[in-house]
Order: structure tokens, then sequence, then C-alpha cells
């Protein structure tokens, strides 16, 4: 073999070595939903005064509950080491506490509560876009024939976001079927519906 021949060899190998790990490298992991436990802050921001009657209907855990101060409904509060306090409205995607709700009745006990959730659902969950949705816990209704399940946290004038049905769990991302819905005199009239990858799921 001539001496010019041996250097091109050389650097035939070479490069085959330094290209090696490089095709066989492990595939990067596949993006997943994360599912969070969530656990209450205390005091959260600011004071309310109020009770809780029963377990909550967003998410069944024992420490999540149905929660009233004056006249409006917060589902689900939170308690924590403190009995006397409970957190509620939270929103651990944004950073938010929640508001702390300093409690005039002894919170109900765990055989009361009548809370359940969607068997692969979540009381918060925050899409791949950034959009935060909460479990819908008033009266029912539908939209082309499926429930609306989750309201989300949206700022377009005029027209609300909604994940409609149960998520598509088969694969590690879970999805969801996120609607653009408007409110009309003949009832809500659906202008968008997209598939939505979820980020986040909170427990």
């Amino acid at each position: 073999m001539t001496r010019a021949k041996w250097k091109i060899s050389r650097v035939l190998v070479l490069a085959a070595l330094f290209a090696w790990p490089a095709a066989h490298a492990a595939p990067a992991s596949a993006p997943a939903t994360q599912i969070i436990r969530f656990v209450p802050r205390s005091p959260g921001r600011g004071m309310l005064a109020g009770y809780c009657w029963t377990g909550s209907i967003a998410i069944a855990r024992p420490n999540a509950y149905r929660c009233m101060a004056g006249n409006e409904i917060f589902d689900p509060c939170f308690a924590g080491q403190d009995k006397g306090f409970v957190v509620c409205a939270p929103n651990p995607a944004k950073g938010d506490p929640g508001l702390a709700m300093k409690l005039t009745k002894p919170l109900p006990e765990p055989e009361g509560q009548a809370g359940d959730m969607p068997r692969e659902g979540g009381w918060l969950v925050e899409l791949a876009d950034g959009t935060t949705c909460s479990q819908r816990t008033g009266a029912g209704w539908e939209v082309e024939g499926k429930i609306v399940n989750y309201y989300c946290h949206s700022t377009q004038k005029g027209i609300e976001t909604d994940l409609l049905g149960e998520f598509d769990t088969g694969r590690p991302l879970w999805t969801a079927e996120k609607a653009s819905i408007t409110q009309t005199a003949g009832g809500p009239k659906l202008i968008k519906l997209e598939k939505a990858a979820i980020k986040r799921v909170w427990r």
C-alpha cells in the first residue's frame, strides 16, 4: 500500500469511528404528559372566611372540598396541615398559590365527600400552548354531542374555549379536543375544534 493510500484509509477509519456513536445514540425520549399531585401552600394569597360542606366535585381525593365564602362557591379547596384553613382557587401552572379561607365550621367527615373525577383527568390541566383549563363543576352541557368537561382560562372576547369529552390517553403525551365556542340565542355554536396536546395534569 502506498503512503497516500494508507493516509486515506486511516482517515476513513477515523471518520467511521467518530460517526458510529452518533448513529447508534439512544433515541430522544418522546414527550409525555406530566401527572402532578397538588400540594397546597398555606396560607396562600389574601384571606376569606367561609366553610366547606362536602367533598370536591372537581377531583376525588381525601383533602379536597367544595366550599363557600359569601355567595361564591370554590371547588376544589385543599386542606393542609392546619385544619382551620383551606386553600381555594390555586393555579399552580401560573404560580398562583390560591386564596386562604379561614373556616367558620369544621371540615366534613371523609365519608360525606361526594366528589368524583373523570377516570384519566384532573382538576387542572395545562395544554402545550400554555392554555390552562379547569374541571367544570356546574351544570353540564354539550356541544356537537360531546360533554363540556373543562372550561379554559381564555381572554378572547365573545369566544370561550372548552375541552370536550374524555382525554385520549393511549400515548405518553395525552391529547384533548379543544373547542372554540360562542354563545348564541339558539345555544352554543362551535367555531373551531382541534386536537391539543396536554402538557401537565394536576390531581
